[in-house]
């Protein structure tokens, strides 16, 4: 159920936080466009599918070509007739209460990213700021609305992030997405419009 609401909070992602970039190609191997099938053959098949609506899947794959040291979850947004068009990637950090593996590990993954794209045009990299205060709090600050934030932003198509689960628990989370998903939502926006002007 949890992993339901995650990728259902992935997908409702607002754009309006970022600022525009160009769009990165698709990371660990795959490709933008890719059908259903095409992904499946290239990642070893799936592990679990959410139906987002008539058109669109969330798929959790269970290898793609290229992974990622220490990342374990992969998701993959597929339309049935756009294909691949939003990657999401995500490590589980465990026993790390002052948050110490967990900020090694973001720093890493923002340096490659910088190394690749170009610095991010927004860092926030702050804890402490309400509750939760003390160096072994680090994942409940970060889990607390407005008590902390670490995250990269690299343009409406590109960032990262890491987030508290519980007491030295966390995860990394990278999210890539396509022109086809820009397509896709500006299509299901003007859906949407349509809808409620013919149904009032």
């Amino acid at each position: 159920m949890k992993k339901v609401i995650f990728i259902s909070a992935l997908f409702f992602m607002s754009p309006s936080l970022f600022a525009e970039i160009k769009y990165p190609d698709a990371p660990l191997g795959l490709k933008w466009g890719m059908t259903e099938a095409e992904l499946k053959s290239k990642s070893g098949g799936f592990l679990q599918k959410v139906q987002v609506d008539e058109n669109a899947t969330f798929y959790s794959i269970k290898s793609p070509p290229i992974t990622l040291p220490d990342f374990t979850e992969y998701y993959v947004l597929v339309h049935k007739d756009l294909g691949v068009m939003k990657i999401v990637m995500k490590e589980q950090i465990k026993s790390d209460i002052y948050g110490t593996k967990g900020k090694a590990e973001y720093f890493k993954y923002k340096e490659a990213l910088s190394n690749k794209f170009g610095k991010p045009e927004k860092s926030m990299e702050e804890v402490g700021l309400k509750i939760y205060k003390d160096s072994d709090e680090f994942y409940e600050c970060l889990k607390y609305e407005g008590c902390g934030f670490y995250a990269s932003i690299f343009g409406e198509h590109l960032s990262m992030q890491l987030d508290g689960k519980a007491r030295g628990k966390g995860e990394l989370t990278i999210t890539y997405e396509s022109e086809l998903f820009t397509k896709y939502r500006a299509d299901k926006k003007n859906e949407n419009e349509n809808k409620i002007k013919n149904g009032l």
